[in-house]
């Protein structure tokens, strides 16, 4: 439990508490010693070695000692593989193979664990702070939180060492954000059921800015475009790909099912693709909504720093205060924590393996070692008489060790099969 906690990507380091999505923390946080696990590893244990004692132990109560006399006690199983493929080797040879299939598998995992960080999210998290502030507001007074929220960016972009402040109802890496039908405005009405469905983000203008999102087409949202004045989105570069291959859909009309949206909004930009869902799945269709003209009551706030964001943290919370001392700043954490945490639960899984492959590939050894020393011994009076016929230690050896590598290789071969089919699916 030690070592597993140990090797837990979970138990970083970092100055900022790494917080976990649930599903990640289940899958990380959640180790410890279950008792059914235990009950159920015991009934294993003895079931095990009652079924692998029985057999010799029945084969033992009715010995054939006629002909074990005729035969003066010599086996035909002899060291030099006569009949190399036992029960006992047959065992062995399995355990060496699916060692190595683990060993394989355990091998393609890390590698793809190792090449996750350089997969592109479309942004730049290095000196980026991220926190959550949320306003509680009914429904009669959400003007409230527009100018709450301006004011805490503009606070915030004032202290020393910000270069730009954005926000968010969403983070990248987030494992998923909100969901929403699209229509398009400018075409015929598709049946109930059968819309497609965007990624929706509410954001601030400068939330592209903040994170070095690039703007592909288009313009940007500006101060400008709030409430009372024409709705705007801003698209994907993968929305434009799949809703309108070939086309420009600037001035494009659509409707989003969130927001205040539905009616009809004007396509004013593309967008560089960022990755919001899981590391390893592609950009999906995603559409921006500038908060100013939706408004949240609960905003996730980047600020990039020109160093290292850590000491501003006191500094942010004196601002956030001094506007209101009753919300909290919580769920602070660098934006390259977010993404670190967003592949632990890979790279934690392909450690595991790694590490119950090498503990199967250790048991595989001592299984050949096991067999080797018990035919030894059953040969022991065999080896007798060929030593004092004349034979040579070094022969002796050598007949010993061939049935030991014959064991050895046939299991690597038909580990080295397992390991092309698991490729293909690890890969």
């Amino acid at each position: 439990m030690r070592l597993l906690t140990a090797i837990n990507p979970a138990n970083g380091t970092s100055v900022v508490r790494l917080r976990l999505s649930g599903l990640t923390q289940i899958g990380l946080s959640s180790i410890h010693l279950d008792a059914r696990a235990l009950l159920f590893t015991f009934g294993i244990a003895v079931l095990t070695g009652v079924m692998f004692g029985l057999v010799p132990a029945l084969a033992a109560s009715r010995p054939d000692l006629t002909g074990a006399l005729k035969s003066g006690g010599s086996r035909k199983t002899g060291l030099g593989g006569a009949r190399l493929l036992t029960g006992k080797s047959i065992l062995v040879v399995t355990e060496l193979a699916l060692a190595l299939v683990l060993l394989v598998s355990a091998g393609l995992m890390i590698k793809s664990s190792g090449r996750l960080p350089a997969t592109r999210i479309g942004v730049d998290a290095e000196d980026v702070m991220t926190f959550r502030v949320d306003v509680p507001s009914s429904n009669q007074d959400r003007d409230v939180e527009t100018p709450f929220f301006d004011q805490i960016e503009t606070h915030i972009r004032s202290l020393p060492g910000v270069l730009s402040t954005g926000m968010s109802n969403c983070h990248p890496l987030a494992g998923g954000c909100n969901g929403t039908l699209i229509w398009f405005r400018d075409r015929p009405e598709v049946p109930s059921g059968t819309e497609p469905t965007v990624g929706v983000h509410f954001v601030s203008p400068e939330y592209f800015k903040t994170l070095k999102i690039p703007l592909l087409g288009g313009r940007w949202f500006t101060p400008a475009d709030r409430k009372g004045t024409p709705k705007v989105v801003l698209i994907s570069d993968a929305a434009a790909r799949k809703f309108w291959p070939g086309q420009d859909p600037i001035e494009k009309p659509i409707g989003v099912g969130q927001g205040g949206f539905g009616d009809r909004a004007e396509i004013i930009g593309i967008v560089d693709d960022v990755r919001y869902g899981e590391m390893d799945e592609p950009p999906v269709p995603d559409v921006y909504i500038s908060y100013l003209q939706s408004a949240r009551s609960s905003l996730m706030i980047f600020a990039r720093a020109a160093a290292n964001p850590i000491p501003l943290i006191p500094a942010i919370r004196r601002e956030v205060h001094a506007l209101n001392n009753n919300l909290p700043v919580y769920d602070i954490q660098l934006l390259r924590d977010r993404i670190s945490a967003s592949t632990a639960k890979a790279r934690f899984s392909a450690t595991l393996l790694a590490v119950f492959a090498s503990i199967a590939l250790a048991l595989a050894a001592i299984g050949i070692c096991g067999v080797m020393s018990y035919a030894v011994v059953q040969r022991t009076r065999e080896i007798g008489v060929r030593i004092a016929l004349g034979a040579e230690p070094s022969s002796i050896w050598a007949l010993v060790l061939r049935r030991g590598m014959a064991l050895t290789l046939t299991g690597i071969v038909i580990g080295l099969i397992g390991s092309l089919a698991a490729t293909r699916v690890l890969d």
